[in-house]
């Protein structure tokens, strides 16, 4: 049996009012992502995280 590495590159967008929020929901996120992996017999090892986040800024202005 042949083992295989697979890395994951990304990100995810979101409207919060707090950086506190926005990591609490992409923590959510991640938990089920990683339900979602136990699920697969195949998949023996898995580490997912939140590398960083950073405020995006305003592209409009908003009245």
């Amino acid at each position: 049996m042949k083992k295989f590495r697979i890395e994951l590159t990304g990100f995810i967008e979101m409207d919060t009012d707090q950086e506190r929020d926005a990591r609490i929901l992409a923590e959510r996120v991640l938990e089920e992502i990683r339900s979602v992996f136990s699920g697969h017999g195949a998949i023996q090892d898995c580490s997912i995280g939140i590398d960083s986040v950073t405020e995006k800024p305003l592209t409009r202005r908003y009245r």
